[in-house]
């Protein structure tokens, strides 16, 4: 038996060409050496969209997340480049965990592969461990963007939600990648668990929404999605056999997996099939598992003749030879796609629009539930549980400073350092309008009066040179909202967020504060004074026995009597939010978050009261450093 390819090819570079169909001539694009450019499409307006390396930006660094193999160390981004391969310019540096794939939609739209690794995302399962990660490789959803890089939104994966397939069969979203699309215009995508399965699992496809509508509550799935073949898998582990699926003749044979969609001109779909194992998980290079005469996996392309594909047999074969593997077929074929009007602004700023930001589908679609919350922590936008809509009263803006070269030398909740950029009150009607520096990476928050964080997005995103981005709500995903005509944003002048300053730091800001305020009572009871003991301490291994919050009375080890899930970092500091932060609390007198200790009986209390001589501004800062990311430096 011979076990599935691995790779082709090494990591460390990869070049364009130019193919002339009509000359046969072969064109090197300018390269960078020890540079990978990788997946390049045609735009329409003629210029080329390609993934790149070439920015050196690596993974966000979190922790006991943050230690990739060398390989994976440059993370590609997307860049424009004129047709004969000169003027690059990258119109992703937002993608600071990586974007990869892009493919041109009929509408002129591009849609790409983006990894989600921002502060709480890659925390939405522990995998049975605490404070733990998911398979990371499996943080990759599919977005859209216009031609130019700009208005960006999100087409499926964003919120991770489960599909059922024909046969009732539930398809768990893992990482989305290798776009194509029928000619009824319906976009197709691989699902596959990371890449031990050579990118094949399952195809999925769904019918093109209106921009901007990734699907209906709570799903967030666009209406008729549906799965391409239901005897394919996406799980790690070996294909289906006949038996298990009660199908064919019953036999142990291993079936197989598909990937690589591509819209035939039929109708149909060109996939990419591999028969046979198809996994490299659990598989003893030394011992490999006794499939007798059954392949590890042959991989061919072939061609649906009936969607959804009930068995093998009812492929169409294009090429399969037995000593190649062939994957990833794209059709030739000339296509006229109109270049799509931008909106843009009249003397090249870059302005971001909400029509309005009162009306909002972030509220946690999973009941809250102390230490389980990462299920909502992990989602793309969110907001504390017991708080109203109406306490947002602004909009705050960070920037987001990419991580380059190796391990980064900084401690945060977030996997990137942020800057300050600005604050924007809402309008009357709860619309805003602001002015953001182009080509720059910032991520979003919602702030209550005081400039307290209540929600927030986790996406980093940014605006291209002269873009105009109108959104009618506040991470609206379901529907339209306010047209921009009828909101006061409209007539409004944008406040102006140019630049950015530092945010706080426990070293330089909050550790001489809590030496100040809390040394004289709080010497032995409380690690104040120490980042990895006040901050990093999810086992509440510095808590003293009679202040541990109980997570798990079953436990018969105190990691997990007393293990702190995401959002929690500790006892005393919430990932997410400084109104959820004991520490905060204690520094305020007061519990902040919108519950009480009576709500629920096996959360952290706020306690006793806690006089205080903290200051406004000092208890300000501590807000704003933990909104910001809990910084070490």
């Amino acid at each position: 038996m011979t076990l599935p390819i691995d790779q082709i090819g090494g990591n460390s570079e990869a070049a364009l060409y130019l193919y002339d169909l009509q000359t046969s001539q072969l064109s090197p694009l300018p390269h960078q050496p020890g540079v990978r450019d990788i997946s390049p499409i045609w735009l329409p307006d003629g210029n080329i969209m390609f993934a790149s390396d070439r920015s050196g930006t690596i993974r966000p660094w979190l922790h006991w997340a943050g230690n990739p193999p060398p390989e994976d160390l440059k993370q590609f981004q997307l860049y424009i480049a004129d047709s004969n391969g000169n003027n690059v310019r990258n119109i992703t540096p937002h993608e600071v965990s990586g974007a990869i794939h892009p493919y041109l939609l009929n509408n002129g739209r591009i849609a790409y592969s983006s990894l989600w690794l921002s502060h709480n995302l890659p925390y939405e399962y522990n995998n049975s461990g605490i404070n733990w990660f998911t398979t990371l490789d499996n943080m990759w959803t599919i977005m859209d963007m216009n031609y130019q890089g700009g208005d960006t939104t999100a087409l499926l994966g964003a919120h991770r939600h489960n599909l059922q397939t024909s046969t009732g069969r539930t398809k768990t979203l893992k990482a989305l990648h290798f776009i194509g699309q029928r000619t009824n215009n319906d976009i197709c995508t691989a699902n596959y668990y990371r890449r031990n399965n050579m990118g094949l699992g399952d195809i999925i496809c769904w019918p093109q929404q209106p921009k901007g509508i990734e699907g209906p509550l709570p799903t967030f799935l666009p209406k008729g999605i549906y799965n391409v073949a239901d005897w394919s898998k996406s799980n790690d582990e070996a294909s289906f056999t006949y038996a298990q699926l009660h199908i064919g003749d019953q036999s142990n044979t291993f079936i197989g997996k598909i990937g690589y969609p591509e819209g035939a001109p039929d109708g149909q779909l060109i996939i990419t099939a591999g028969f046979g194992w198809c996994t490299k998980i659990a598989t003893d290079p030394v011992n490999p598992p006794n499939l007798g005469n059954q392949p590890g996996c042959d991989i061919g392309i072939y061609k649906t003749t009936t969607i959804p594909s009930k068995l093998p047999s009812d492929l169409l074969k294009i090429v399969d030879d037995p000593n190649w593997h062939e994957f990833n077929a794209r059709v030739i074929r000339n296509r006229t796609i109109k270049t799509p009007a931008l909106s843009t602004t009249n003397d090249g700023s870059c302005q971001l629009i909400s029509t309005d930001a009162g009306t909002a589908e972030t509220h946690p679609h999973r009941p809250y539930k102390f230490n389980h919350n990462y299920f909502n922590a992990a989602n793309n936008g969110g907001e504390i549980a017991g708080l109203p809509h109406s306490e947002l009263a602004g909009i705050r803006y960070y920037e987001v400073i990419p991580n380059k070269g190796t391990h980064p030398n900084f401690k945060n909740s977030i996997g990137n350092k942020l800057k300050f950029i600005t604050d924007v009150p809402l309008l009357a009607d709860t619309s805003f309008k602001v002015e953001l520096p182009c080509d720059t990476p910032y991520i979003m928050a919602g702030i209550d009066i005081q400039g307290r964080i209540i929600k927030r997005d986790q996406i980093p995103q940014s605006l291209r040179p002269g873009e105009k981005r109108v959104c009618t709500g506040c991470h609206l995903h379901n529907r339209q909202g306010r047209p921009y005509n009828q909101s006061l944003a409209y007539n409004a002048t944008p406040v102006v967020g140019l630049t950015s300053s530092r945010v706080s730091t426990y070293e330089a800001d909050i550790k001489p504060i809590l030496i100040k305020r809390c040394a004289s009572c709080h010497s032995n009871d409380v690690p104040l004074f120490d980042y990895n003991k006040l901050v990093l301490d999810f086992f509440q291994t510095y808590v003293p026995a009679g202040k541990k919050v109980l997570v798990n009375p079953n436990a018969t080890d105190d990691r997990h009597r007393y293990g702190l899930q995401r959002p929690q970092w500790s006892k005393y500091v919430n990932t997410m939010y400084a109104r959820e932060s004991l520490l905060y609390w204690k520094a305020a007198n007061k519990r902040t978050d919108g519950r009480t200790d009576a709500t629920y009986p096996d959360d952290i209390d706020f306690g006793a009261n806690h006089p205080t001589a903290i200051t406004p501004q000092e208890l300000s800062t501590i807000a704003e450093w933990l909104d910001s990311g809990a910084n070490r430096n």
